[in-house]
């Protein structure tokens, strides 16, 4: 039978310890929860984090009966907790060179947690500056703009077009579209709507759908039966609600894509529950926040530049 030899402070200071951790590792795990109500997370990658967490509980309950006193039992416990919390929250201040790495990575909470469940390194993650973002977004409008240029998507071509070849040179747009905004794990898909708002007083062009990862446009603008709204409009469409894919992307994945901290976390907020404004209920607030304003100037014309 062990003799435990308590050490009050130690004991009272480590078990301090354990319950402040331990508070912030439950509003983790809630977090974790209402990741995978709202889909972001799904039951496979869930059940692997708990496996893991349970895995971890298990290790540092075994390697504190072995103790020969309850305070180093405690503080064994505190110890690994305090390690655990600095990989998957981040929530120890880091100093000299952790502060300036910490500085530099660009990962979200969700991904440096994942990559810690994985055993996944850090090394390349480098935060992109504003005038990085910026450099890049031309980039991206300057090609769509070449692509543009191809006689397949004249306004010339278009009006000649039938209603199936214009759906087809939409889907052509689209894949090219794809390739300059660098969606290769996201391969959205158009989707057509014959009952979206169509009349003299508004027109629903088109929408993006993160969850299904596509596309929708309304079919009956196609006809071009309403003279104010041209239906070669719909490929500045694809290239705006592509670039809601894009956000999206950004957001959940922002080490793979050349956008701002700043940028990131403003599109976040954007999207959150609650906070993305419709155009029926308000829609000077629609066109001013900050994903439509983004995906806006994406919509490129031939005579853009």
């Amino acid at each position: 039978m062990s003799v435990f030899d308590i050490k009050i402070q130690k004991t009272i200071d480590s078990s301090l310890q354990i319950a402040g951790i331990s508070e912030r590792l439950k509003s983790i795990q809630e977090e974790l929860g209402n990741m995978r109500l709202s889909g972001i997370m799904d039951g496979g990658y869930a059940d692997r984090i708990e496996s893991r967490i349970r895995t971890l509980y298990k290790s540092v309950m075994d390697e504190a009966v072995k103790m020969h006193s309850m305070s180093a039992a405690l503080e064994t416990i505190a110890s690994k907790y305090r390690d655990v919390e600095k990989r998957i929250s981040n929530a120890v201040t880091a100093t000299g060179n952790e502060a300036a790495a910490a500085v530099r990575d660009k990962r979200n909470w969700w991904q440096k947690f994942w990559d810690w469940i994985t055993g996944k390194k850090a090394d390349d993650y480098d935060i992109t500056s504003d005038e990085q973002e910026k450099a890049a977004d031309e980039a991206m409008k300057r090609q769509l703009w070449e692509v543009l240029q191809d006689e397949k998507y004249s306004q010339e071509n278009w009006d000649r077009a039938s209603i199936e070849e214009r759906k087809q040179i939409l889907q052509d747009y689209m894949y090219e579209v794809m390739k300059i905004y660098g969606l290769k794990d996201v391969k959205p898909t158009i989707v057509w709507d014959p009952n979206a708002t169509y009349e003299d007083d508004g027109v629903t062009m088109g929408y993006y759908s993160p969850d299904r990862h596509t596309v929708t446009l309304n079919e009956n603008v196609l006809s071009d039966g309403i003279s104010w709204c041209d239906s070669y409009d719909l490929l500045a469409t694809v290239s705006h609600e592509l670039r809601h894919a894009y956000q999206h992307e950004a957001v959940d994945h922002p080490t793979r894509f050349m956008v701002s901290q700043d940028t990131i976390d403003a599109w976040a907020d954007n999207f959150k529950p609650g906070h993305y404004i419709d155009p029926d209920v308000d829609y000077d607030g629609y066109l001013d926040q900050p994903v439509e304003r983004d995906a806006r100037d994406f919509e490129i014309s031939r005579d853009s530049y």
